[in-house]
């Protein structure tokens, strides 16, 4: 077996888990799509006496879908660190297991911290953290994958 692989199997044999945004994250988004729906909602009930604007109505429907399709991700979404690999629910869930990384990189966004993992062509993984017990996972996730041979023995 890959040592990195054992060195990560070892570490995260009891499973990282947390919520994948931080509170104020979560909060910051719900006031944004809450307000936007409030501010569209008085701009659709104020022309109530005039005829219905219906490719008004289908791009508001719209705009609706897309402004809370990923908030059950946000509120809600967990990111997992184990043995096998790291992965994050919701909607658009991710997930990669250590064998199939490639690139790793711990970026340290002050709202929301994140992973990005690539296993080769195509796009990367995008995995966000929602408190210090995660930031602290995915920096010892890229020491291990990153940190020379002699180092994980």
């Amino acid at each position: 077996m890959n040592p990195r692989h054992e060195a990560l199997a070892r570490t995260f044999a009891t499973p990282v888990s947390g919520p994948a945004y931080r509170p104020v994250t979560r909060l910051l988004a719900v006031a944004l799509v809450a307000g936007l729906l409030v501010w569209g909602g008085v701009g659709l009930v104020s022309d109530l006496g005039t005829p219905i604007d219906w490719p008004r109505i289908g791009a508001s429907a719209i705009i609706v879908i897309a402004l809370l399709w990923p908030m059950p991700s946000i509120l809600a979404g967990r990111t997992v660190i184990d043995a096998t690999g790291i992965r994050q629910g919701g909607w658009l869930g991710r997930e990669i297991t250590w064998a199939e990384v490639q690139r790793i990189r711990y970026v340290p966004m002050p709202m929301s911290p994140r992973l990005i993992v690539s296993a080769g062509l195509g796009r990367a993984r995008v995995f966000y953290s929602g408190d210090a017990q995660l930031d602290a996972a995915f920096r010892e996730v890229v020491r291990l994958l990153t940190a020379p041979l002699e180092e994980l023995r």
